[in-house]
This record gives C-alpha cells, sequence and structure tokens, in this order.
C-alpha cells in the first residue's frame, strides 16, 4: 500500500518521506516504537491543535499583558509622589506669616536702641549751625521749607494745631516758625553730642526734620521729645510719631522708654502712610491782623525788664496768644527792630545773631 501511495499521490509522498526523517530522529533519541507509529490524521490534527492553541492564545496575550511587579511598585512610588504637598498654601495663608504694610514704622520703632537721654556735654545751640543756603540758590533753609509746603493761593498748614495761614506775601510768613521735629537739644542729648561738626549741620538742615508750624505752637513744644509732648492735632500725632522715628533710624539716635512707649501706641493706631493736610476751609482763610499800636506805658511789665520796642511800647502787650513768650512774628513793625537792654540775656530768643538787636 504505501509503495502506491508514494507513487500515487505526489503529498503523500512527501508525508511519507517526512515520516521517514521523523522516525529517523525518533531512533535516534531512543523512542519507543508506538512513537515512530504516528498518522497522517494525528499529524494534521495535531497541526490543527496547535493553530487554535494559537488563535485562542495570541487575543488572550494581546488582551491582558503581563504585568511586571518592579514595575507596578515603580508606578504606586511615583504617584505619590506626584501629589503635591499642602505645606505651601498653608504659608501662603497664614496670617502669622504676612507681615502688614503698617508694621514698617514699628520694624524701624523696634530696632532703635532703647537707653536713657545722655550727652557728652551740655547742649549748646551754637553747635547746630543752620538755615544755610545748602544748594546755594540764594534761598537759605527756611524759604526752602516755606516754599515747599505752601499750598497755593491758600498759604501753609500748621500740623501741630491745624491753623491756616496766609501769611504776608510771597514767602513772608513772620508768625510760622520752621520746628526741628527731633529738636536738636534732644538729638543731642540721644547721641548727636557724640558727632562731629559736620554731622551737627548737615542735621540742622534735614529737610526730613523740619516742618513749618504756627509759631505758638512750635514755643509750646521746645525741646521736648514724643514722650513729653504731642500736637494738639489729632492728625499731627501721627505726622510727628512717624517723622520722629524716621529722623532717629536715619540718624541712629536712641529712644528712652517713655517715648518709644508713646510711638509704639500711635504708629500702631496711625499706621505708616503720612497723614494729607486736610482741605481748607471754604474761604482764604483771613490773614493774622496786625494788633493795634497800644498806648505806651511805663515798661513796669517783665519783658520791659530785657527789651525796648522801637515804638517803646511795652513788649509783652504784643503777647497775643497769651502764652507768656513772644516772637518776632508777633510784633508789629512799628516795634521792630527790638534792643536787648543785657546783650546774651535774652529770654524771649528775639536775638539771633546775639548782636543786641531782635527781630531786625
Amino acid at each position: 500500500m504505501k509503495k502506491i501511495i508514494l507513487y500515487v499521490v505526489g503529498g503523500i509522498l512527501a508525508i511519507g518521506v517526512i515520516g521517514g526523517i521523523i522516525g529517523a530522529i525518533s531512533n535516534s533519541d531512543d523512542a519507543t516504537p508506538s512513537d515512530s507509529s504516528v498518522t497522517e490524521e494525528e499529524i494534521e490534527s495535531g497541526a490543527d491543535d496547535k493553530e487554535d492553541v494559537i488563535e485562542k492564545t495570541e487575543p488572550e496575550l494581546g488582551n491582558e499583558p503581563v504585568r511586571d511587579p518592579l514595575v507596578e511598585e515603580t508606578e504606586e512610588v511615583e504617584e505619590v509622589k506626584s501629589d503635591p504637598t499642602p505645606i505651601p498654601t498653608l504659608i501662603e495663608t497664614s496670617p502669622t506669616v504676612k507681615i502688614p504694610s503698617d508694621n514698617s514704622l514699628l520694624t524701624q520703632l523696634t530696632a532703635l536702641t532703647i537707653a536713657q537721654e545722655n550727652a557728652l556735654a551740655p547742649y549748646d545751640r551754637d553747635k547746630f549751625p543752620h538755615w544755610d543756603d545748602e544748594d546755594g540758590d540764594g534761598m537759605d533753609t527756611r524759604k526752602e521749607v516755606l516754599a515747599e509746603e505752601k499750598i497755593e493761593n491758600v498759604g501753609w498748614y500748621s500740623r501741630w494745631d491745624g491753623i491756616w495761614y496766609e501769611g504776608d506775601g510771597a514767602l513772608r510768613a513772620p508768625s510760622f516758625d520752621i520746628d526741628h521735629i527731633v529738636a536738636l537739644s534732644e538729638a543731642w542729648d540721644s547721641g548727636a553730642s557724640e558727632w562731629g561738626a559736620y554731622d551737627r549741620d548737615i542735621f540742622a538742615d534735614d529737610r526730613l526734620n523740619l516742618v513749618a508750624v504756627s509759631a505758638s505752637s512750635n514755643r509750646s513744644k521746645g525741646g521736648r521729645d514724643a514722650g513729653e509732648w504731642l500736637p494738639s492735632e489729632p492728625l499731627g500725632k501721627c505726622f510727628l510719631s512717624m517723622r520722629v522715628i524716621q529722623v532717629k533710624s536715619k540718624w541712629e539716635l536712641t529712644i528712652d522708654q517713655a517715648e518709644y512707649d508713646v510711638l509704639k501706641n500711635l504708629v500702631t493706631d496711625c499706621g505708616s502712610e503720612i497723614p494729607p493736610i486736610p482741605n481748607p476751609p471754604p474761604s482764604t482763610p483771613t490773614p493774622i491782623p496786625n494788633i493795634p499800636t497800644p498806648t505806651p506805658i511805663p515798661p513796669n511789665s517783665y519783658g520791659s525788664s530785657y527789651y525796648i520796642t522801637a515804638n517803646g511800647v511795652d513788649i509783652d502787650q504784643y503777647d497775643s496768644n497769651g502764652n507768656n513768650d513772644i516772637n518776632c512774628g508777633e510784633l508789629p513793625s512799628s516795634a521792630k527792630p527790638v534792643t536787648v537792654i543785657n546783650p546774651g540775656v535774652d529770654p524771649y530768643d528775639l536775638d539771633r545773631d546775639s548782636d543786641g538787636v531782635g527781630c531786625e
């Protein structure tokens, strides 16, 4: 039968040859007789079965890929690391981290050295030459301040007591003084006594420390610090407290405990913004009138013991605000100049150049 099949059907011949090869291979591996008697149906069936297995297995492998446990662990770790941490958000929204803008002056204040006032030598105003023409434009510091602070067509505003003043035209404002906010004597006791002449000269004309105010409020303040004197105008208190802190910070002056406590309370309430000048009255302020010349009387008052006015009138008759102090702005032209009876004894501080004649 095999010979007939071999000669009749070429395809079976090929199978017969293959079978022979298989048989040879099996024999070489010491196979049993039953291993070599493989029929065509078994071979084809085995081939079909393998194809079926492959057809069924390949889709399953494609749909359910094998996952490496190490890869899965790595992916889980990366997912944890990519989760944003909430710490920055908490810091940004925490009220204890954000510093309010109105704390800038408090920061400067707390940086000042708190110490009792002390000076290396007695205070001498002559050690602070001032009202210089710093920029050489023909205007001394007093006129510079008046020019900067004058409100056009209105005049000047005194931050210490809220007074509006029209003046006498141009930059003539005899009833206004230029006040050293940190008084020269206060600066001397707070560290300026250790300075050289150059620093004291610059400090005396430092624009940051100067303000135009009514003469009466300036005389009321004198050389006292913020722990001893405050303006009557509420916004003036805020202005003074801010400027004192800025000036003492700039010049590294000390501050005593009483002044520190007052300033801390003020800047906490006021904030760090310089208060604006309020709107002027509806009409232009009435100029301060010249006081009519009184009938001369015998010189029997306090001031007459030290001064003789040009018109012979007792100088104390011109104390318009009743503060027992006289300034040149309170005197009419007819009373000027004033002769100082005993040069060097000048209780009203009228003879600024110490030549024996005041209010020149």
